[in-house]
């Protein structure tokens, strides 16, 4: 007999319907810190759509999520740096020193 699969809060993820058990796994799969990146570069864009600049106009590097972090857009000659996490996967980091 098939096993019901289920996520953290207990909802059914098997509904017997493919479409259905797919889009479940990617919104259950999506990090929340991601589409807050993804977010703050489309805001990003919408305000430089507004005033006109076109991204081959842009100077420096754009918001970005690497997978692990949201790196912030940076002009030209700076560098960027973001404190550690302080877990990854279920694993705690010493976030406290630099």
């Amino acid at each position: 007999m098939a096993r019901q699969r289920s996520n953290e809060s207990g909802e059914v993820l098997d509904h017997g319907n493919y479409v259905l058990n797919t889009l479940y796994y990617i919104n259950e799969s999506v990090n929340p810190e991601a589409i807050k990146c993804l977010e703050r570069k489309q805001q990003d864009e919408l305000q430089r759509l507004s005033t006109g600049t076109q991204l081959e106009d842009q100077q420096g590097c754009e918001i970005n999520w690497d997978s692990l972090l949201c790196w912030p857009g940076t002009p030209p000659g700076t560098l960027a740096t973001l404190p550690c996490f302080e877990e990854l996967n279920g694993i705690r980091y010493d976030s406290s020193r630099e």
